[in-house]
């Protein structure tokens, strides 16, 4: 059985990064963690709230009508070992989850399924550390320059 270690990241989509960054860090005073750009081109900014834990903010063009709550993207949970990460891989692919192919990262690598209610997880494996510069959104929006941490 694996073990989890805890919630990395929250994901939420945007459709405004910049407003997300003024008030995230701007008014709540969080520190833009990371910039960059996922493999479609949209800005994915990581803002550290504490604790080892981040929001991951995605842009989106899509906005929720009227009064509807903006949509989560998704959990990230990270285990500990390579066994873990079989582990749950094989133990959600035997109990009929639909899960996406392993994933390569910078930091190791990754896979994603979906709940029963709908709700899109991701496990990790962080096998190395992440050498990727923080600042890898090659157009950032303005405030980005000022809160990067």
């Amino acid at each position: 059985m694996y073990k989890t270690l805890n919630l990395d990241h929250v994901a939420v989509n945007t459709t405004d990064m910049e407003a997300t960054v003024q008030f995230y860090c701007g008014v709540l005073g969080m520190k833009l963690a990371r910039t960059m750009r996922t493999p479609d081109g949209r800005r994915h900014y990581n803002i550290d709230i504490g604790g080892g834990n981040a929001f991951a903010f995605f842009e989106s063009k899509e906005k929720p009508e009227g009064s509807t709550p903006q949509h989560l993207n998704h959990f990230a949970i990270p285990v500990a070992t390579e066994e873990e990460f079989n582990d749950s891989l094989k133990r959600l692919t035997e109990a009929g989850a639909v899960v996406t192919d392993i994933i390569e990262r910078g930091y190791g690598k990754t896979f994603y399924f979906v709940d029963p209610n709908g709700i899109r997880l991701q496990i990790e494996l962080r096998t190395r550390q992440d050498d990727s510069a923080p600042a890898g959104d090659p157009d950032p929006v303005p405030s980005a320059a000022k809160y990067l941490a």
